[in-house]
């Protein structure tokens, strides 16, 4: 079996840039006209109810989506840390006014309960250990994690993993199952809720397929079947804390 490619450090200003995002250059004008007000009203229909909470978002690319959720802030953050995995994408956010910090997703360099929340968008299918990301997630939040995902199930998406800008990347979707068991089963952790649901559909396309592309993507979410066809899903992971037992058997 041929080892799975992770991108290195170095190899990353090959995909991303300041002016367009990896996310925009694989689907094109749809980005902006579509996906990405759509990441933003997931955010706040998730965490539209609290106030003054802190996030930490975890690979934040080149920045639109999280300056796009702050730009969209009423009082629901207080602080929005970003991250990367390598130093010249964390340079890039500080450039545009972000907190950022370098973070290996799997081990983050976070203290235990420091934010409210943590929140990742297309980064949980990039890693190698995915489970250990899960992990991490739960260990530096207050109970409550949000996810945009590759969906495994979805032929359409397996079909673009073949591709060499998504082989580039390290792309690997997982189903439903298993994005549940990466949170499941970590010890101190008890997953209470667990929420995952078909999420866009986007692809690059002519402009004059714009409207037509954008109407199908504002349906496909609701048609029973279809609808787990699309190519990402969003993921709500609720837990609690628990204390692990250190006593003699």
């Amino acid at each position: 079996m041929n080892k799975r490619h992770i991108p290195r450090p170095e190899e990353w200003n090959q995909i991303h840039n300041q002016d367009t995002s990896w996310r925009k250059q694989l689907i094109g004008d749809i980005n902006d006209v579509f996906v990405m007000p759509r990441y933003v009203r997931l955010f706040y229909e998730v965490f539209g109810g609290v106030r003054n909470h802190s996030f930490f978002e975890i690979g934040s690319g080149n920045g639109d989506l999280c300056t796009a959720i702050l730009a969209n802030n009423h009082g629901q953050i207080r602080r929005y840390v970003t991250s990367e995995c390598f130093p010249e994408g964390v340079e890039w956010l500080q450039q545009q006014g972000l907190e950022s910090i370098l973070a290996d997703a799997m081990a983050l360099p976070i203290g235990d309960q420091e934010y409210d929340a943590a929140v990742e968008f297309d980064v949980m299918h990039h890693v190698e250990r995915p489970r250990d990301m899960a992990r991490e997630m739960m260990r530096i939040g207050h109970g409550k994690c949000l996810l945009v995902e590759s969906n495994g199930l979805s032929i359409f998406r397996k079909l673009k993993e073949l591709t060499p800008g998504h082989r580039a990347a390290g792309e690997r979707s997982y189903t439903p199952r298993e994005y549940r068991g990466f949170f499941e089963g970590n010890p101190g952790y008890m997953v209470t809720k667990f929420t995952i649901a078909p999420f866009l559909f986007p692809f690059k396309c002519p402009k004059w397929f714009m409207p037509a592309l954008v109407a199908f993507n504002r349906v496909i979410e609701k048609i029973p079947f279809i609808r787990w066809q699309s190519s990402s899903v969003y993921i709500i992971v609720e837990y609690r804390q628990e204390e692990i037992s250190h006593g003699l058997a």
